[in-house]
């Protein structure tokens, strides 16, 4: 089947085969996880690329029956998959591989693009064999949570006098330094003070006394279903409700505002912060795999 690059007018067609694979353990891919048209070219404009040299689409006489794609800043050499997804009359009847094959063709070469990372469902076992074999190989798993209601309101922390507030520029080196002291990947005081300037973000933070103890940035460029990006908390003040609490005053607003869900990932092992998020009210949504392949 023809396999050429992605239009605009093809994003309908694309939303459809991903909301299929979005609604079943079975055959879940965490990315595509576009449910509007909207939300496939906010993903992008996030990444600040455009779909077109990023999305390949297969395409018959009867339209769009498949598509395949990356994720990544501008000229970054590592990119995240998005994942082969097929019309279901054209499952396990190769489709799936042809599509696999010309993205990482694709990704050599125009794209430059030296390590791809995927994320599927547990089980979603046609995936993952389609994956591991083309020369993918499973590194890690995440927990996906989801929120399906407005946040529930927990009770207040044991730690008196914290106040909670909208970040400020001029809490940029506060911010940064307590994403720092909580292990999350590199940033620095450029991109935390991008992040604070950013529209499609949202970061709220827990003061006591001049001190910031608590930070949350929250993803909202799919306005309704915000992604919490990550949450820090000073460590004398963990397991003290001051994480849960930030979180559901962080995220009130935006259900006031129109959101329905919200989501975010997490490793297993940390059963504090899984503890901490469902006294919001998520609960687990899907297991993922998350599998690399070098180019």
């Amino acid at each position: 089947m023809p396999i050429r690059a992605f239009r605009p007018e093809d994003a309908d067609a694309v939303v459809t085969l991903a909301r299929s694979c979005a609604r079943g353990e079975t055959d879940f891919v965490l990315n595509p996880l576009w449910e509007r048209p909207e939300e496939l070219f906010a993903d992008f404009a996030r990444h600040r690329i455009r779909p077109e040299p990023h999305l390949l689409v297969a395409e018959s006489a009867l339209g769009v029956e498949g598509a395949v794609g990356f994720l990544r800043p501008p000229e970054a050499r590592t990119a995240g998959l998005v994942c082969p997804i097929v019309v279901s009359e054209r499952r396990g009847r190769g489709l799936g591989g042809e599509l696999l094959r010309a993205a990482l063709q694709h990704a050599r070469e125009p794209l430059g693009i030296e390590l791809l990372s995927a994320a599927i469902g547990v089980r979603n076992r046609a995936g993952y064999s389609l994956l591991t074999a083309l020369g993918f190989r499973a590194t890690r798993q995440h927990l996906l949570l989801r929120l399906a209601a407005a946040p529930a309101a927990p009770r207040r922390p044991l730690t008196a006098g914290l106040e909670f507030a909208a970040a400020r520029p001029a809490d940029a080196d506060a911010v940064l330094a307590l994403y720092q002291r909580s292990g999350f990947a590199f940033r620095d005081l450029a991109g935390t003070r991008a992040a604070l300037a950013d529209p499609q973000r949202a970061v709220a933070i827990a003061r006591l006394g001049e001190r910031v103890v608590a930070v949350i940035e929250l993803e909202t460029h799919w306005p309704t279903r915000p992604w919490v990006s990550y949450v820090g908390v000073e460590p004398e003040l963990r397991d003290r409700g001051v994480g849960s609490t930030l979180v559901a005053w962080a995220l009130a607003p935006l259900f006031q505002h129109g959101a329905r869900s919200a989501l975010l990932l997490l490793s297993p092992g940390n059963r504090t912060a899984v503890r901490a998020y469902e006294k919001v009210g998520f609960r687990r949504y899907r297991v993922i795999d998350v599998l690399e392949r070098k180019l």
